[in-house]
Parts: C-alpha cells; sequence; structure tokens
C-alpha cells in the first residue's frame, strides 16, 4: 500500500517545488514590479477635461481587483470547454499558469527594453502584466491545491496541505533574494530571468506529470 503510494507523493513534492518558483516570481508584485511602477512609466492619464497622476500604490490594487473580476470568466470558461471535451488537465492548468508569469514577464521585458535614458514607458504596460499575472494565478493556485486532496494519499492530506502553503513561504523567501538583483541587473534581462523562470517551470511541470502518475 505504501508503495502505491509513493508516486503520488513524490509528484507532488516535486510540485511543490515548481509552484515555489512560480510564486518567487509573482511575488515581485509587491518588490521589483513596485519599484519600476515608481520610477519607470509614465503615470499621467488625460482625458481633456480632467488630468491626473495615478499614485504609484495604485496598481498593487490592480491584481486583487482583477482576481475579483476574472474569476467568474474563468469559472464559466472551464464548463464550457469540459463541453466540448477541451477542458485543460489540472496539470495542464498548473503549467499554463507558469506560462501567464513568463508572458507577464516577458511584457515587462519588452516595456523595459523600450525605456531609454530619458524616456518612459506607458503605465499600460503595467496593467497588460497584471491582467496576464493574475489570469496565470487563477490558472495554478486553485488547481494545484486541488491536486493535494486529489493525489496525496488519504493519511497525510492534511500535512501535504501545509507543504503546499509552505510554497508561498518559499516563494516570498526566494523572490527576496531575486529582487536583490535588481539593482544589478538591466531592467530587460532582469525581467527575462524572471520569465525564463516562469518558463522552466511551466515545461517541468508538464514533464513530470505523465511519469508520475499525474494524467495531462
Amino acid at each position: 500500500h505504501s508503495a502505491q503510494q509513493r508516486p503520488g507523493v513524490l509528484a507532488l513534492l516535486l510540485l511543490f517545488v515548481l509552484v515555489t518558483l512560480f510564486w518567487t516570481g509573482y511575488e515581485q508584485q509587491g518588490n521589483t514590479i513596485a519599484l519600476w511602477a515608481d520610477s519607470f512609466p509614465d503615470r499621467s492619464v488625460d482625458f481633456g477635461f480632467w488630468q491626473a497622476i495615478i499614485p504609484t500604490t495604485w496598481f498593487q490594487a490592480l491584481n486583487p481587483f482583477m482576481i475579483f473580476a476574472f474569476t467568474a470568466f474563468v469559472v464559466a470558461l472551464w464548463p464550457r470547454q469540459a463541453q466540448r471535451g477541451a477542458e485543460p488537465t489540472a496539470v495542464t492548468k498548473v503549467a499554463l499558469g507558469c506560462v501567464g508569469l513568463a508572458l507577464a514577464n516577458l511584457i515587462m521585458a519588452f516595456a523595459a527594453w523600450h525605456t531609454g535614458a530619458t524616456d518612459k514607458a506607458s503605465w499600460l504596460w503595467l496593467l497588460a502584466y497584471f491582467a496576464v499575472i493574475t489570469l496565470g494565478e487563477l490558472y495554478l493556485s486553485p488547481t494545484s491545491l486541488s491536486l493535494v486532496t486529489k493525489i496525496a494519499p488519504a493519511s497525510i492530506v492534511s500535512l501535504m496541505m501545509g507543504v503546499w502553503l509552505a510554497t508561498s513561504f518559499a516563494g516570498n523567501f526566494l523572490a527576496g533574494y531575486l529582487g536583490s538583483y535588481w539593482s544589478a541587473m538591466g531592467k530587460p534581462q532582469f525581467f527575462l530571468m524572471i520569465a525564463g523562470i516562469g518558463a522552466l517551470a511551466a515545461l517541468l511541470v508538464w514533464l513530470i506529470g505523465r511519469p508520475l502518475g499525474i494524467k495531462h
């Protein structure tokens, strides 16, 4: 019985490592993304009759707002895909979440590349970043949590759930470590590094599914 449980536990432990990589990039929102928002984008808005400068702190509200706004769309999308037999499996959803992290940071790398010594990037780049990374979170976070209850042996579900929650702690810790390179690296290169982490995590999540008994 214990031998039959090992592949599922091993799969979850490997998945936890890869989810940690997602949180490492995701948590840059409160770190390097906040620094970028403060110094690099043009935060002015002009509607002709009204002009203003968007406060830097407002960008930190975009992710929770978009979670609220996008959840209904995602929840409605998956059943429609299921009716057509096209709904991604749980592992594929987790991989797509990591792809979202990679794409969001590619957007920021592109914005940083177009920002010169005196020019500023449009704040709309940040809006696009938050939209993509929020969709990635909605694909990864609830799905990976659900996988714990499906794969973990019943006797250690609570323990494995605690380990899963610890991925957020580890991700935050690593996010701070990577953030220490913000001042030393070019901004496009920094965002490309985070995008590379997301892409690597997506590939590995997809690859480990079948040999470890998790269906794609």
